[in-house]
């Protein structure tokens, strides 16, 4: 159910379509909405939220407090992507912001990324920084994922070599006190030239959520437009707070995403590299699942396991991703 959004008649048009998936985050959805309102005076914007069958009354508050704006109701849980892909359908602006339910806008922060935008026309997508709650510099901006970063990050390694870890990711670490172009930065606030995202077909729904959008700056990139990172332009965000809070579950779902762009992205000796490095490090999580006090919690974690290994030699199945997507978050 689409509810058409009045919110500014006279202009045919606008300069922004900001995009927010939510998922049972009726607290800082208002937050992040009233800073939207309060911070974003020089432009004529619309605000499309798509909710994700949420059940804690944000569909209710959002009609009593917002009656004019568009709102698309799903029935089910249907992820980042594909909710942000409802909100292109219908959008009216020039850009389109993919913008979290748990950030607020600071500062015309929004009609800064849009001037930036019409000022570079090689430019495909601009972010901007990110502070935490407790006012420490988020890391956004980063390079395009690798063999080495999947290797170095994983758990497995860590366990193995923490110091090399630790080393390998303050060489990579992108500047984000710096405005730079960069190969890919988080959706959490992330504006894209509109036509250009119809034009590549939306963002990929194979992923539920996470790496979405390291593949839409991939597929900018290759389209030969820039991803712009705008340091002058600060935003806070509320790390975590979209995405729920069943970590298990969450991992997973990472899992899946992180399958399906290295499925995508990686050329086949690669890729069979790193579906055994995968393996290896989901079977060292199984046996340490096994210490779990808590027989549920054990459970689940031997269950996620299985189901990551499952996905791994079996390719995405349809009814095994709706399990693993049902319960977890929005992005």
């Amino acid at each position: 159910m689409t509810r058409t959004d009045t919110q500014c008649p006279m202009f045919p048009t606008f300069d922004l379509s900001i995009a927010i998936v939510s998922y049972n985050t009726k607290e800082v959805l208002l937050d992040c909405l009233r800073s939207v309102h309060a911070h974003t005076t020089a432009i004529a914007y619309e605000v499309i939220v798509v909710d994700n069958d949420s059940r804690d009354g944000t569909l209710a508050v959002l009609k009593d407090a917002y009656p004019a704006m568009r709102v698309i109701e799903n029935s089910d849980n249907r992820g980042f992507a594909k909710a942000v892909n409802q909100a292109l359908a219908v959008s009216r602006g020039r850009h389109i912001l993919l913008l979290n339910s748990d950030t607020i806008i600071r500062d015309q922060a929004l009609a800064t990324m849009v001037a930036y935008l019409d000022d570079q026309p090689d430019v495909g997508a601009v972010s901007c920084k990110q502070w935490t709650e407790d006012g420490h510099l988020n890391q956004t901006c980063f390079p395009f994922p690798s063999i080495r970063d999947h290797l170095f990050y994983s758990a497995l390694f860590q366990r193995i070599a923490p110091s090399m870890q630790a080393a390998t990711a303050a060489t990579q670490a992108v500047d984000c006190m710096q405005s730079q172009d960069v190969d890919w930065a988080n959706g959490a606030c992330l504006m894209v030239r509109r036509s250009l995202l119809q034009e590549l077909g939306g963002l990929d729904e194979g992923f539920f959520m996470y790496f979405e959008d390291a593949d839409l700056c991939r597929r900018l990139r290759l389209q030969g437009y820039r991803v712009h990172h705008l340091a002058e332009v600060e935003i806070v965000h509320l790390i975590g707070r979209s995405s729920g809070r069943d970590r298990d579950r969450l991992q997973l779902v990472w899992e899946f995403s992180r399958i399906h762009y290295i499925e995508k992205h990686f050329s086949p000796v690669k890729r069979r590299l790193m579906k055994g490095w995968i393996a290896a490090g989901t079977g060292w999580r199984l046996m340490q699942s096994m210490k779990c006090a808590s027989v549920e919690q054990r459970r689940r974690r031997i269950q996620g396991c299985l189901t990551t290994i499952r996905r791994l030699w079996r390719g995405p199945q349809s009814s095994e991703q709706a399990l693993v997507y049902s319960s977890g978050g929005q992005g």
